[in-house]
Order: structure tokens, then sequence, then C-alpha cells
């Protein structure tokens, strides 16, 4: 008989209650085992991370470093080079670029500074350890160049507010030197004059439409203006444009002329503050840039209402102001009668002429618009733009 059915003989006849007790023993010498294994990986793991707050929190240490020749103390603990800038106290000079006239700063970071650490460029960002040496060369400031450009000579004259038909007048041409930047002037000489805006004198009117487009009313004064050989001046308004944008280039391909009526058409908008203005005024210019590929040159308030941020919002968005001089007040809608000899009674040479082609119930001005072009023609009177070059009488 082996050993082991000597052993598994004994154990048969060992008395039951002691297998039990051998069995329970077993079970907690493997428990505790297992427990201390536990206890000693946390263990472990505290330790690890004491070591690691205590690296983290150790003091910086010092290191000696030259910069632009003087010696320097830095402490830090993981220095760099803005470190020691900042211990030796000393900063950075980007040269700029400055414009060709005024010199102003068109771009202050033109030349960077230069930094060099042990003779390498660097940035301020790249480590340093002791007896490291750090040179810094200044950026230079600089001038725009130059270059030789032809330039339109404004021909001014025009008032900031048109309320009858002025002659543009015609831009002259210089050659220029100008700055490549800026475009500031450096030297010019004139290649021709301009010649200057002046009023209307001749027997010449505008007539103009406002707050379309609409596509019950407009088609049928597109067709009048066609039928009779007449442009005219159509200030428009933002949700009308999107709503029909195809009748706003109808009416540009047709010769007509395109002004700005705001998106909103808020009648108290002289009173707003300025950023409402030129949201309204640059957004409905933006608005017909986009449709028609060409920016309007006209803006016409609503209701006539104007201030000095109007006006200057609509300058700036490189915009004549439009008003007009002959109001026959037929957004009321009398009768058709009544607005022609309203008109009749006022024009004259180089009048504007408000009428509504949008904005409600517009028949009465369309009743009346063929027999008003009728008699102005038998009075002598030819029709034009304020952006077009009236023609000669």
């Amino acid at each position: 008989m082996t050993p082991a059915d000597e052993q598994a003989e004994a154990d048969l006849r060992r008395p039951a209650r002691l297998r039990r007790l051998a069995r329970t023993r077993g079970l907690r010498r493997r428990r505790r085992l297992r427990r201390s294994r536990r206890v000693a990986a946390f263990a472990v793991v505290v330790l690890l991370g004491l070591a690691l707050t205590t690296l983290a929190s150790r003091p910086p240490g010092t290191i000696l470093v030259t910069v632009a020749g003087t010696l320097v103390r830095v402490r830090h603990s993981h220095p760099t080079v803005s470190d020691a800038l900042r211990a030796a106290r000393m900063g950075t000079h980007d040269g700029a670029l400055l414009s060709a006239v005024t010199h102003q700063v068109l771009d202050p970071h033109h030349d960077p500074t230069l930094v060099l650490l042990n003779g390498h460029p660097a940035v301020q960002a790249t480590d340093i350890e002791s007896g490291d040496g750090i040179a810094l060369v200044d950026g230079v400031d600089a001038v725009e160049p130059v270059e030789a450009r032809q330039t339109p000579i404004s021909p001014g004259g025009l008032p900031p507010v048109e309320r009858t038909l002025w002659r543009p007048g015609h831009a002259g041409v210089a050659d220029s030197e100008v700055g490549s930047v800026s475009g500031e002037v450096v030297t010019s000489s004139r290649i021709s004059a301009p010649t200057p805006a002046a009023p209307e004198r001749a027997n010449v009117v505008a007539l103009t439409f406002d707050d379309g487009p609409s596509p019950q009313w407009t088609p049928q004064v597109l067709q009048i203006l066609l039928d009779e050989g007449v442009k005219g001046t159509f200030c428009t308004v933002g949700y009308a444009t999107q709503h029909y944008p195809g009748l706003v280039k109808l009416e540009r391909q047709r010769g007509n002329a395109a002004c700005d009526h705001t998106l909103h058409h808020i009648v108290t908008l002289a009173s707003r503050p300025r950023s409402q203005i030129h949201d309204e005024i640059f957004g409905q210019a933006d608005k017909l840039q986009d449709v028609l590929q060409e920016s309007p040159q006209l803006y016409r308030p609503p209701g006539g209402s104007l201030s000095p941020d109007v006006i200057s919002v609509a300058h700036e968005r490189g915009l004549r102001v439009l008003l007009w001089d002959v109001d026959p007040h037929d957004y009321e809608r009398p009768p058709a009668p009544v607005i022609l000899q309203r008109i009749l009674d006022r024009v004259r040479p180089g009048s504007v002429i408000l009428m509504h082609d949008g904005g409600g119930d517009r028949s009465q001005t369309v009743a009346m618009l063929r027999p008003l072009i009728d008699q102005l023609k038998a009075r002598g009177f030819s029709f034009s733009t304020p952006v077009d070059e009236p023609p000669a009488i």
C-alpha cells in the first residue's frame, strides 16, 4: 500500500467532525492570506502616491544662467527661457510695420524678437539648465513698401442729403505712389481733373418707388416704364427683397437704379441706437449686393427720418442719401387723378418724385403712372435716375 493510500484510509477512519474542522481551518488560512495580499497592495499604492506628491511639491531648484551678458539666478522646478527673462526683468521688442505717411502701426509683430539659447534660435518655452546663455536680438521697425497705382480723385460737390436730382460728376485720375498695405498716398500727380457734382437744372426728373418689391404691383410698374422707355429708382426693403429676389433682379436688368430702404422699414430708425441703424442700412445693402452682384449706391430713409447717425452710417457704406421734393402722398391711397394732379402741380426741373410700388394697395399709383409719364413728356420733361448721367436737353 502506498503512502497516499494509507493517508486516504486514515482519513476514512478519522471522525467526520475532525474532517470538517480541518477543512474550516484551511479555509481560514486562505482567507487570511488573501487579506494580507490586499493590504500589502494598498500600502504600495499609498507609498507610491506619497512619493509622487513629494516629488511634485518639492521646492524649485536654483540655476545660474546668463541673460544678455548678465548672470541671473532662476528659481523654478522646470525653468524655461521665459523664466530667465522674467528673472532678469527683460522683455522682448518686436519690430512694427508702419504706414508710409502717418507711420501708424499696421502690424506690431512684423519683425519678431530673435531669442538665442547658447547661440541657437529658441522660443520662450524652451527648457534651460544651469550654465546656459541667452541673448536677444530685437526686431526692427520698418515702413511699408510703396507701389505705383492709378488712384481716383473724388469729384466732390454732392450734398450729404439729396432732395433733388444731381449730376454726380466724374472722378479724376492720378498717378500715385501709395503704401502697399495702408493705401496712404505718398506722392501723386494728376492725369485728369475731376468734374464736380452739380444740381440738375434741365427738364429732367426722377421717378422713385418705395417699399417693394410687390408681386402684385411691381410687375405692372415695370411694364409701364418699359413701354414708355423710362427708367426709375426702386427703394426696396429687406423682407420683400428676400421673398421676391427675382423682381429685384428684373428691376435692375431693365436699367433701373437700386436703392437701399433698410431691412425692416422702421420709420423711427433715426431715434434708434447707432448699432441698430448700422444693421438696418448695412443689412439691406448687403442683401441687395448678394442678389444683384453689385453694391447699391443710394439709401432712402423710411419716412424720410434722418439723424447725424443715419447719414454717417449710410455714407460709411458708400451710399448717397436720397430724399425727394415731390410727395403726392400716394401711400394714403387717394384717387389716381388726385395723385396725378399733386405731382403735376409741384414738379420742376430736377425733381425727385416719391411714389410707392409696395406696402399696401397701390392700384391708384399704377393707374395714374402712364398718364403721369405722358403728361410730363408733353411738358418737355425727360427721365433719369440719381446714379445715371442725365441726358442733355
